[in-house]
């Protein structure tokens, strides 16, 4: 495509700085990392499942 028939020539690009969202995250919403950690003993407790599920064993993983 030719910089003639670009459709995205009038964008102009990010400032430096500056968000492509400036609202960001609304205040109080957490990560989904941040829960897994919590919930399941830094991970360990996910660790533990996905190792029996390659094992062929069906652990029993509590719903929080």
């Amino acid at each position: 495509m030719t910089t003639a028939n670009n459709p995205y020539n009038n964008l102009s690009p990010w400032k430096p700085g500056q968000s492509g969202n400036p609202s960001g995250w609304p205040r109080g919403t957490r990560d989904l990392a941040g829960d897994v950690i919590e919930t399941t003993d830094r991970g360990k407790k996910l660790v533990d499942a996905l190792v029996s599920i390659a094992r062929g064993v069906i652990p029993t993983v509590p719903v929080q």
